[in-house]
């Protein structure tokens, strides 16, 4: 799964992954470039499947948004 992303500056970020409860499956700090990013999450990371959320979080900008698992 690739998820991408754009930063108006560079700088720390953290990718939050959750599954449909709520529960943490992953966390990962990310060091971003000013302008278009992206992470690469295995399924094997993930270590669920279904619908989940990931969360963005840049300085001031979070943004949440749903993606889909298939194994």
């Amino acid at each position: 799964t690739v998820i991408r992303y754009e930063l108006a500056v560079a700088g720390a970020a953290t990718l939050t992954v959750q599954d449909a409860a709520g529960r943490l499956l992953l966390t990962r700090k990310l060091e971003a470039t000013a302008g278009r990013n992206q992470v690469t999450l295995t399924a094997g990371e993930l270590g669920a499947a279904g619908v989940l959320t990931y969360t963005l979080t840049a300085g001031d900008f979070t943004a949440t948004r749903k993606m889909v698992v298939v194994r």
